[in-house]
């Protein structure tokens, strides 16, 4: 019996930051064949996630005295002072591009009053430039400033919509709205277009402010005031200038004047004026080479991003950070989006006047993120305080910094280095807060001092100009090595990523080229090397001291390494190697597909062996680049591929086609026994594409992060603030994809054989599917089965069981005969009597032939589309039950005697039903994703909470003959609905949950799968644990005919159990799917 899972859906949401850009709601036409692209099928968008808002950053020392807010876009600055707005603009995207400096007076105004912030974002700025009483710390950010009374009675506001900057104007009671005049000094024109937009020209491009609007509010309602823009001449001169270097142009312009002009309105009431100007900022990234290195994921689905900018603070996204100023050449960037996607807590820069970049990122429970890669930057620049070394040694260092939860301040940030040159490339972080460190190094122990103390090897290993391997632990104080030594031999080797266990080993990949007579294998999955560049893992003790494991994986290179909690070792890499020679066993593909391939490979716990190993690839170069794996162990893999979709596996991913350019990079997911693909996909654009690193967080959202040359035309954004590209060679992205997975029945209750009891069919796998009767199992079929739905689809005493066996089609197993009902394999299926005849039709979603309908022996086809869920209930209580289907990107549509309904036009995430008011017919509750749970009942549509639920069902848990609905809400627990009013069960987050009447009292009671704290039934408002062991899967029926539900749980390698009465009884010691 395999787990009941949440149903999600497969978003890529794009941190090139975009707004979405979906199916409008006027699709009023029945899903068709040509509705859904194939290419969409499974697919659906988190639309809210990357929208980001503008903020207003004081100024507080960090920049000239007369600003006293910026605001900070792609390829404009907004400066706030006193006496106007001054508008840094750049002619294009490109590095040296020209700049204009355009100014907005605030014309006849109080030049005495001062902008004040209003309504904190929660995120703050902060600058670490110079030595530490230099630096500005913890500078709230503010959503809106206002200028009070800038002119007589008149109120001057600015704030950020998600893609805008909009300002308005408050004319309170008395106040003549003539007064406001502004004027634009050093634009080449200001005009008003014909359709009202006032239009401002400048040498490098223009801009635009909308059309403007007046409204008041009388008797609660807005009322519309007549508004136009009024150019009122020369305002005197003024003079554009260079804004940064001699690229820049310089010119002297007349000031244009303007203001508005207005309608009737009532001046007894407050009169606002809103226009709004264009402001961007998108893509983690500006005009220069910018690149996305790592990524990690907390608890609460924040995710944590670094990587290096060449781009200054005038081009590139900074907002809160350890500093907002970019030091020189390359710099590391870091920042953190919120767990929405909705804002950037903070991004910053740490760096020196040299060049630096972070490689790697992770983060402690409590939110601090810690961060390596390596700096050429003297202690001089390089902000330095605590820290394993914070002087400079020569060339390139290793750098290691801890940044606070806030972003405010660098906890520690130091060296690890020697004369030569050392990179840090993977780092990780134990529950106590000290950091584990891997990269490769030149400098040796005692002419080119590399500090190693305790640690695996004390000796650097290769000669003048190799690279050996490092491993290094950091305290937790940042204050000092724990431990620091070499893994290498003879010749060149670094190590690329790290991982650490819950007991404090850390495990790590890399590659080298020394043979097994100078590298340290010990034990070990391969101890022979097998020519040139070998991928390798190892495992360090926890005091540092030894290695546990050491061996190679096979010809090529590792890159990516994640362990899970049983210590079992996750790693993929490239390899040019065929079957014949590398160590495929178990695998996604066992075959070598041309060329260079990903492979991902499980090493087991001991170090001794693979658990799988395979490739994932098509006919041209692949590469996998970071490794993730979630509790169930799922493995996440993340790459780049040049292969197009005729030979690369792609099923069910982001994209399935190949987007062109030299690369796209690629999101796979591998099943926990490393035997099929559960996903894979593209996400690229035109030009080229390179996936760095995947992170993944509790719900299984995979967040991903590299860096794309393809512009918005091409590349996928789908949500955020900005789709424009922000230029220069190379922008960062980050996505988060998760994966709409259509529920599979592994099991199937219904009365098979008409005794009025329950009877219990389920999934053997190899062994064939089988029915239990409360004493004996009989065997349906010996083939494993993708899908059970029991129905009954003749009107008898006893039900039947549809089997879905793929390939081999959809079979019908009545009272002991198979009977095939379709050669075609079936996506999903569902079942129910939508005709009100008495007998259950069925439902079956058949992928690109769509959906169809079988009555009676049968098959019509019902849309040519393929959809994404499949559901049968009775909406409207009156005859039949209706078939209802999400079709993606169009929406959730209802079948009902012959005709199709949309029933939103927005694509659910999940849906449910029950009859929730008790009106007759069953409700639909949809989990919509960003805008939460809504209730669809009597032709409404109602929102029930703003959050996106885990997982929904509905029970009658009160006798009422209504039922209530039970919200999984992830980390704020289980939540009942009823009547309007949520209340907590339990604050602690369910793998499953189910409602059934186990006490034959007929009201239902909840149980709940809580993982590690095993298995509950909540009762009467109380919960009591019935099972301490965490079930695979667990079903209710009742066996025995006595009124009562028993439990059915599959306990994984301690077989198949009944729950009766309190007591436990074991029914099979086989492990079912």
């Amino acid at each position: 019996m395999k787990r009941s899972t949440t149903v999600l859906g497969m978003a890529a949401c794009c941190l090139l930051l975009a707004g979405s850009a979906g199916i409008g709601r006027d699709a009023q036409k029945a899903p068709s064949g040509s509705a859904v692209p194939r290419s969409l099928s499974g697919i659906k968008s988190d639309s809210e996630f990357g929208k980001m808002p503008l903020y207003f950053i004081p100024n507080d020392g960090q920049i000239d005295e007369p600003v006293a807010f910026y605001v900070q876009g792609k390829d404009k600055t907004l400066y706030f002072t006193p006496e106007g707005v001054t508008i840094a603009l750049t002619a294009s995207a490109q590095p040296g591009a020209e700049r204009w400096v355009v100014k907005l007076d605030f014309v006849g105004a109080n030049k005495n009053v001062k902008p004040a912030g209003e309504a904190e974002t929660g995120a703050a700025v902060s600058y670490f430039r110079g030595k530490p009483e230099e630096w500005r710390t913890g500078i709230p950010a503010y959503s809106r400033i206002v200028y009070p009374n800038l002119w007589p009675g008149i109120d001057l506001v600015y704030y950020g919509t998600v893609n805008k900057l909009k300002y308005e104007f408050v004319v309170h009671p008395g106040a003549d709205p003539s007064k406001i005049r502004l004027a634009y000094r050093g634009a080449e024109s200001v005009s008003v277009e014909p359709d009202g937009r006032l239009q401002v020209a400048t040498p490098v491009g223009g801009f635009e402010d909308d059309v403007p609007v007046a409204y008041q509010e009388k008797n609660g309602k807005r009322v519309c005031v007549e508004l136009a823009y009024e150019l009122q001449g020369n305002a005197g001169d003024g003079s554009g200038n260079p804004a940064r270097d001699g690229a820049d142009a310089q010119s002297t312009r007349a000031a244009v004047a303007y203001g508005f002009k207005t309608g009737d309105y009532d001046a007894n009431l407050p009169l606002v004026i809103d226009p709004a100007i264009l402001i961007y900022c998108g893509y983690i990234g500006g005009t220069g080479y910018d690149t996305g290195q790592w990524i990690a994921v907390d608890a609460s689905g924040n995710a944590y991003v670094t990587g290096s900018a060449n781009s200054i603070q005038t081009t590139f996204p900074v907002t809160t950070g350890p500093d907002l100023t970019h030091n020189g050449s390359s710099d590391i960037f870091v920042a953190k989006v919120n767990s929405a996607g909705t804002a950037l807590v903070y991004c910053g820069y740490i760096g020196g006047s040299s060049a630096e970049s972070g490689f790697g990122i992770a983060v402690d429970g409590s939110g601090n993120a810690y961060l390596t890669g390596y700096t050429e930057s003297t202690q001089s620049t390089f902000p330095v305080m605590v820290g394993p070394d914070v002087t400079h040694n020569v060339g390139q260092d290793v750098f290691v910094a801890k940044v606070n939860a806030t972003g405010t301040a660098l906890v520690y940030c130091g060296y690890i280095g020697g004369w030569m040159q050392d990179i840090g490339y993977g780092i990780a972080v134990d529950s106590s807060g000290n950091a584990y460190v891997a990269g490769q190094t030149e400098s040796n122990e005692t002419t080119l001092p590399f500090p190693v103390t305790v640690g695996p090897d004390l000796t650097f290993n290769g000669a003048f100009g190799d690279n050996d391997g490092f491993v290094a632990k950091v305290n937790a104080a940042g204050t000092a090595l724990v431990y620091c030594g070499y893994i290498g031999g003879s010749a060149t080797e670094a190590c690329l990523d790290i991982s650490v266990d819950g007991s404090g080993n850390a495990y790590l990949t890399g590659y080298t080229n020394s043979t097994q007579a100078t590298f340290p294998v010990a034990v070990g999955p391969d101890l022979t090397h097998n020519g040139g560049g070998n991928g390798f893992v190892a495992k360090v003790n926890s005091a540092g001291t030894a290695l546990a494991y050491c061996g190679y994986i096979g010809s090529g290179g590792a890159s990516g390494i994640a362990v899970d909690a049983g210590g079992n070792a996750y790693i993929t890499g490239e390899t040019y190697t065929t079957q014949t020679t590398f160590p495929v066993t178990l695998g996604p593909d066992l075959t070598h597909n041309g060329q260079r391939d990903v492979y991902v490979a499980k090493v087991n716990a001991a170090g001794t062996g693979f658990d799988y190993c395979g490739y994932i690839g098509g006919s041209s170069d692949d590469s996998g680049m970071g490794i993730a794996v979630d509790a169930a162990g799922n493995a996440y893999v993340t790459g780049e591929t040049r292969s197009t979709e005729t030979t690369f596996p792609v099923k069910a991913g982001p994209d399935l086609t190949f987007n062109g350019g030299a690369a796209d990079s690629f999101i796979a997911k591998i099943n926990p026994a490393g035997t099929a693909l559960i996903y894979c996909g593209y996400l690229g654009g035109s030009d080229e594409d390179h996936c760095r690193a995947v992170a993944v967080d509790g719900a299984g959202n995979a967040f991903v992060t590299g860096y794309t040359a393809s512009s918005q035309t091409t590349f996928p954004v789908s949500v955020g603030p900005e789709l424009t590209f922000d230029g220069g060679i190379y922008d960062a992205f980050v996505a988060k994809v998760y994966y709409f997975e259509q529920p599979v029945n592994k099991h199937a209750v219904g009365d098979f054989d008409g005794d009025s009891w329950d009877e219990v069919a389920m999934d053997f796998g190899s062994s064939g599917a089988w029915m239990w009767d409360n004493s004996v199992w009989t065997q349906i079929d010996t083939r494993n089965p993708e899908n059970l739905v029991a129905a009954n689809v003749d009107g008898n005493t006893d039900d039947e069981i549809l089997l879905d066996f793929g390939a081999a089609g959809l079979w019908l197993w009545d009272g002991g005969a198979l009977t095939q009902t379709s050669g075609v394999n079936v996506d999903c299926l569902a079942a129910g009597d939508t005709d009100a005849d008495g007998s259950d039709e069925v439902a079956a979603d058949f992928g690109a032939s769509g959906l169809w309908y079988w009555n009676g022996g049968s098959w019509t086809q019902l849309s040519g589309a393929n959809l994404e869920y499949l559901a049968v209930a009775n909406l409207d209580g009156t005859g039949g039950a209706e078939i209802i289907g999400d079709f993606g990107a169009i929406g959730l549509w209802v079948w009902s005697g012959g005709g199709w309904t949309q029933l939103s036009g927005v694509n659910a995430d999940r849906f449910t039903s029950g009859n929730t008011d008790g009106a007759g017919g069953e409700d639909l509750i949809g989990d919509f994703g960003p805008t939460g749970l809504w209730l669809f009942s009597s032709g409404a549509w109602t929102q029930l909470s703003g959050v996106n639920a885990d997982n929904t069902i509905t029970a009658d848990i009160d006798h009422s003959g209504d039922k209530e609905i039970i919200g999984d809400f992830a980390a704020t627990g289980l939540w009942l609905w009823d009547s309007g009013t949520w209340t907590q069960l339990s604050g602690v987050n369910a793998d499953d949950t189910i409602a059934a009447d186990v006490d034959g009292d007929g009201a239902e009671e909840v149980m709940g799968d809580f993982a590690a704290l095993g298995l509950w039934l909540w009762n009467g408002g109380v919960w009591s644990q019935i099972s301490g062991v965490n079930p695979e899967g667990f079903l209710a029926a009742d066996v025995d005919g006595d009124g009562a539900k028993e439990l059915i749980a599959d306990f994984g390698s301690l077989g198949v159990w009944k729950w009766d009465a309190g007591a436990w009884a074991q029914i099979s010691a086989n492990n079912p799917d």
